[in-house]
């Protein structure tokens, strides 16, 4: 990639260049070939000169190039000939030698420095009736530089408030939308209070003093695991009768192990009292 890169950017045309130097792997250079060694070789490119290894290189074909040309031109050249470098100039920037079109203008405006031509060529513009370069030019006219271009200071002050205002609208935006969220997870925990509150009402209002009841039975009441008709072990699933049984077969008084409290044995029922009991309570019935 990277010498692909480097033949792309050196590369011109075979009419500008009279080297051409062809890579192992492809690929091919067109220059001026300056200085070769058994190691390297350097070639001069126009923009500057650069260094190949000679285990890059395939082969090297040779020929005049334009460069050899417009350097045997220029040596020919006087040093005030304005007219000699003035066409040097464009017949290099013809033939894409952008640096010694550059170098050739620069030698005119050396010797006239209000030539028209080579002012215009190097972006020169009149201003106050001398020749400025554009970044006078634009300075003179008030314009100022702003990321890489030249904009009027409104121009700038417009752009810097239109960012500033963005910025300030991502900003209460970014606000807004966090307040949304606060906002909502507060709803939802209210939410989750009043389930609570609501379950904790109706547990009240079905008679369920939560902790202390358990299965609707208050357990110190008449018929709770430690009253005197409940069962004599804090077990619900024992049932009453367990205990009534219990004092039934003493047949003395009970006491309430867990609260300390004497109490007399319930009456047996007509059940607990058994089939005889109730044929004797019939026949009573029928005598009188």
């Amino acid at each position: 990639m990277k010498r692909a890169i480097v033949v792309a950017f050196f590369a011109a045309g075979p009419a500008a260049w009279g080297d051409e130097v062809f890579l192992r792997g492809g690929g091919s250079i067109h220059g001026e070939v300056v200085q070769r060694t058994a190691d390297s070789i350097v070639m001069e490119v126009g923009p500057g000169r650069m260094t190949l290894p000679m285990s890059r290189v395939e082969r090297v074909v040779t020929k005049t190039s334009d460069i050899s040309v417009y350097r045997d031109r220029a040596a020919a050249l006087s040093s005030r000939d304005v007219a000699g470098w003035l066409a040097l100039a464009r017949w290099a920037g013809d033939r894409d030698l952008l640096t010694q079109a550059r170098d050739a203008f620069e030698r005119v405006l050396a010797i006239d420095p209000e030539n028209a031509a080579a002012n215009s060529a190097l972006g020169r513009v009149r201003l106050a009736g001398r020749w400025a370069t554009p970044e006078e030019s634009y300075r003179a006219r008030g314009f100022v530089s702003f990321e890489g271009r030249w904009v009027t200071a409104e121009e700038r002050a417009d752009l810097l408030a239109e960012r500033a205002a963005d910025a300030r609208t991502r900003e209460l935006t970014a606000e807004a939308e966090s307040r949304a969220r606060e906002a909502e997870a507060r709803a939802r925990a209210a939410e989750a209070d009043a389930q609570r509150a609501e379950a904790d009402a109706q547990a009240a209002s079905n008679g369920i003093p939560y902790p202390y009841v358990v299965g609707g039975l208050d357990p110190y009441g008449p018929y709770g695991p430690y009253g005197p008709y409940g069962p004599s072990v804090g077990v619900f699933g024992s049932g009453g009768h367990g205990n009534r049984n219990h004092r039934g077969r003493s047949g003395a008084r009970g006491r309430d192990r867990h609260r300390g409290v004497e109490v007399d044995p319930a009456p047996p029922t007509r059940d607990e009292a058994g089939p005889s009991s109730s044929r004797r309570s019939t026949r009573s019935s029928r005598n009188r």
